[in-house]
Order: structure tokens, then C-alpha cells, then sequence
């Protein structure tokens, strides 16, 4: 008996071993805040291995709920559905459309919609954001930002409508509370993994503008920002965000949400939303670039002491142009440049940095 006790004692060590950050795994982050922390945590989740899209085969290793259910698909849209994992060929309920009505198949839900990235890999693979959600509620869903309604119309546990929550008033999705912290944790991830190019997302589509502002730091817009903070304050991490985690890092694409590993780094990093976004806009707010579009020069104007550089960058991401302590006032010629969009990123001095788009004619 004591032989049986001591080997499934070391198999509980050896499970547990297993579903922790390797030792040393977040030492780099140790002692920093802010904008700092955050390039820190990029430079150690950035490197994850990319899977193919769409995602069937990873969810019953990071989407099925606990014994005494078998097979079966934990849905975030709806409470009451009761999806078995696989193609129906073997008897599962995946599809690849939305489906007529609710609890009739499940499908990949991006919870940060690819239309806001331009559909592209890494991000449209990207399993930390993926759900495998009701394919009916995921097509109403659309690719609305997330938010807060009393007046929505209820589909599955959720609802969509128009926004309550103060500082926009389009239309929202509002998922079940007990899954807006893991969103919210989701959110913070995606602002950090892509950190590099987050950025220059915020014209993509019009629904991404509004949660989004142009920045690598804070990178959301200051009523998102601050119902994200809300959400992940008022849904702690479960035991469901802890197992997808583990099982994200040891088997699909080894790498972690730290903000499920470390909450406290939510705050820490962006603490206060509305004042973060009150120094970024002192920062930025009066920077603009004249004549938009150009054929020949362009003006970069109010580049203001705090700005340390700045880079352009052609549409796949190459830099054409960089300098450093510019001053208030820019004169550049494009002449040679192709015809087509730019990004300038201004970067300032206390790590934020902001991405303006103009166009070549």
C-alpha cells in the first residue's frame, strides 16, 4: 500500500512539474513595471511555435471540460450546448460555418477577430485567443468589440448590443461573467505578444479602431483599457484558464499567458488606464504629417522633446527610414518611394510609442 501511496505521489510531483513555467522562466521580468515589464514578457513569449490554422485537432487537449464529461467541448458563448469534440465523420460537432441556430455545431472563434490583424500568421493561429465556440453565437458576434450592454439581445450566455459601459456606444458583444477575466487576460496577452506590431493594427477595420489606439503602450483605447481592468479584477483566474495554459505551453505552442501565471502583472504594467492614456496623448496628440497623401515631401510636425526616435516602415514591415532626437519639425522627401501606405512609429522616452499611417501617390 505504501509502495501504491509513494508512486502516485511521485507521478502528482512529476504532473505538477510539468504544468509550472520552467525555473527561470519569467526572470527577466523580475523588478520591472510599466512599459518595461511588458517588453520584457514580449521578448519572452515571442518565440512560440506557430501551428496551422484552423485549429480542430488542439482543442481536446486545451477545450474540454473536466470528468464526469466525456469529449465534450467547454464553450464559452453558451451554457447549455453539448458538443462532442470531432468532425462529425466520427460522430463530433465541428463545423466550419455558423450555423442556423444555436447548439447545432462548434467552430474556431478568434476572440481577437482577425480582421483587426489583416488575417495574418502568427496571430491568426494563435491558440491563446482561439476558442472553440458555438458557431451560431460566433457569427453574431461578428467581429464586435467586446463591452458591456443592459439593453443586448441574448444569444447563448451572452449578449449583443449596443454599449452601456461609458465611452463608446457601438455595438458590443458582452460575454457571461464568468469568462470575462479570461477575455480580459486574453486581451492583455495579444496587446503583449505582439507588441512589435500591434501598433500599426488600429486602421485595419473600423470595429478594431475602437478598442485599439495606435500604440504599442498602453495599445488600447482608455474606456477598453478600463473595462479590461475592471473585468480582470472582477474574474479571477480559474482553474480553466490554468489548465488551457499548461496545456498551451507543454503541448500546442509553448509559450504562456503570463497574466494567467502572474495576475498582478495586469496592474503593474497598466495600473491605472486613464492616466496611462493621458500621458500617451500629451505625448502624441499633436503630432501630424503634412501633405497626407504625398507625391514628393512630407512635414512631420509638434515632435515634441520626449521623442526620442522614429522609423518608417513600407507595407510588408521594412524600415526605409530611422533617426534619432529628430527635431520638432521634419522635412522628408519621398520622391522614390513606391506608391502605396507607410507607418511612421514615433517612439518616445518613456517607452511608448505611437504608428501613423500616410500614403505614397
Amino acid at each position: 500500500m505504501k509502495r501504491i501511496i509513494l508512486i502516485l505521489s511521485v507521478f502528482v510531483l512529476f504532473i505538477s512539474a510539468k504544468t509550472q513555467p520552467p525555473a527561470g522562466y519569467y526572470d527577466a521580468a523580475n523588478g520591472l513595471t510599466g512599459a518595461p515589464l511588458k517588453t520584457a514578457l514580449y521578448n519572452i513569449i515571442k518565440n512560440h511555435t506557430v501551428r496551422t490554422y484552423p485549429l480542430w485537432s488542439w482543442y481536446d487537449d486545451t477545450d474540454l471540460q473536466p470528468a464526469p464529461a466525456v469529449n465534450k467541448i467547454w464553450d464559452i458563448y453558451t451554457d447549455n450546448c453539448n458538443f462532442t469534440f470531432g468532425p462529425s465523420s466520427s460522430g463530433g460537432n465541428q463545423c466550419g460555418n455558423v450555423g442556423t441556430t444555436t447548439c447545432i455545431c462548434y467552430n474556431n472563434e478568434h476572440s481577437f477577430p482577425k480582421s483587426w490583424f489583416g488575417d495574418v500568421s502568427p496571430m491568426n493561429s494563435d491558440i491563446f485567443h482561439i476558442y472553440p465556440t458555438d458557431g451560431k453565437v460566433n457569427g453574431v458576434r461578428s467581429n464586435f468589440p467586446y463591452g458591456e450592454t443592459s439593453t443586448g439581445t441574448t444569444w447563448g450566455n451572452g449578449k449583443i448590443g449596443f454599449c452601456t459601459y461609458p465611452g463608446y456606444t457601438g455595438t458590443v458583444f458582452e460575454p457571461a461573467d464568468q469568462y470575462k477575466g479570461d477575455l480580459a487576460r486574453t486581451y492583455f496577452y495579444m496587446a503583449t505578444r505582439y507588441e512589435n506590431v500591434i501598433a500599426s493594427w488600429e486602421h485595419d477595420d473600423a470595429n478594431g479602431d475602437a478598442i485599439m489606439n495606435g500604440t504599442s503602450y498602453p495599445a488600447f483605447e482608455t474606456w477598453f483599457l478600463n473595462l479590461l481592468l475592471k473585468w480582470n479584477a472582477q474574474d479571477p483566474v480559474s482553474t480553466k484558464e490554468i489548465n488551457r495554459n499548461n496545456a498551451i505551453y507543454n503541448i500546442v505552442q509553448h509559450n504562456r499567458n503570463p497574466f494567467i501565471d502572474h495576475p498582478e502583472w495586469v496592474a503593474a504594467i497598466w495600473g491605472n488606464g486613464s492616466a496611462i492614456n493621458d500621458t500617451y496623448s500629451n505625448i502624441f496628440n499633436n503630432i501630424s504629417i503634412y501633405p497626407n497623401p504625398s507625391n514628393e515631401m512630407i512635414t512631420i510636425n509638434n515632435l515634441n522633446s520626449n521623442i526620442v526616435s522614429l522609423s518608417i516602415a513600407d507595407i510588408v514591415g521594412k524600415i526605409i527610414y530611422s533617426a534619432s532626437n529628430p527635431s520638432q519639425s521634419l522635412e522628408l522627401n519621398i520622391n522614390n518611394y513606391a506608391k502605396g501606405f507607410y507607418f511612421l512609429t514615433v517612439y518616445a522616452d518613456n517607452n511608448q510609442s505611437k504608428t501613423f499611417k500616410f500614403i505614397k501617390d
